[in-house]
């Protein structure tokens, strides 16, 4: 618990040193706005707002770098949650792990219908074309996520065998939310976070229209360790994201 607070401060004092100095001190080589819409696919949908400031790099501005704070809340039924840890999917940590194949014998599935709200930090990079079209990526770097406690149907791959002692390879299992997001690469990832690539459309100085495709990352904990010691579940996806954009300061 301990662990959760201190992210939690963490996650506010980034936000509070990136979001509010520049109303107190303008800087014409920054730009920020506020951006809102929602993302879907077959299996689920999302909905999100994101706060951002954008620091112009070299004279013309056209390069930018930026970072903010977002909001995210995703739905969807009976999706399946697959075993996050990669010390299990890859069966290596760290670098290792990146490029070696995912291992099938050891993947089990939660099945859950999904509510989790999410909480980031992110840093994104664009490019603004004539004043008006900004393309881009963002990425979460770490935040919160809350949600309440569901029931899922866990599904163990090896069935019952001596690490299944407790024969669980086919029961309801209690999960939540994991609390932590924070960024590693490939499977060593934590928690609940989004990434997309972006383009922007700024219809008139108080609006824009922005279109993203969208790479979620969630993920669910069971209150019981399960086979192979594990407890962690992770659900991707892919999203088309539409949404409108507010620009604040230019």
């Amino acid at each position: 618990m301990k662990k959760y607070w201190l992210h939690g401060l963490l996650l506010c004092l980034l936000l509070h040193f990136v979001c509010f100095p520049t109303w107190a001190q303008p800087d014409t080589r920054l730009t920020s706005g506020f951006d809102v819409g929602a993302g879907w696919n077959n299996q689920a949908w999302l909905i999100n707002g994101q706060y951002h400031q954008y620091l112009k790099i070299g004279r013309s501005g056209i390069f930018q770098i930026g970072w903010g704070g977002n909001v995210s809340h995703l739905r969807g039924n009976d999706l399946d949650f697959t075993t996050a840890p990669a010390r299990l999917t890859k069966e290596k940590t760290g670098l290792s792990g990146l490029n070696a194949p995912t291992l099938l014998r050891n993947i089990d599935t939660l099945q859950i219908s999904s509510g989790i709200t999410s909480v980031n930090f992110s840093l994104s990079a664009q490019i603004s074309l004539f004043g008006r079209i900004d393309i881009g990526t963002s990425a979460d770097i770490l935040g919160l996520a809350f949600g309440t406690r569901r029931a899922g149907y866990y599904l163990g791959s090896k069935g019952y065998n001596k690490v299944d002692s407790l024969n669980v390879h086919q029961t309801n299992q209690q999960a939540r939310p994991a609390s932590a997001n924070f960024v590693r690469l490939g499977d060593n990832a934590v928690g609940n976070l989004n990434n997309e690539i972006y383009a922007r459309l700024h219809i008139t100085p108080r609006v824009g229209l922005k279109v993203s495709y969208l790479f979620t990352t969630n993920e669910y904990r069971t209150t019981q360790v399960l086979v192979d010691d594990n407890y962690r579940f992770r659900f991707r996806s892919e999203m088309i994201f539409v949404g409108l954009t507010f620009p604040m300061s230019n």
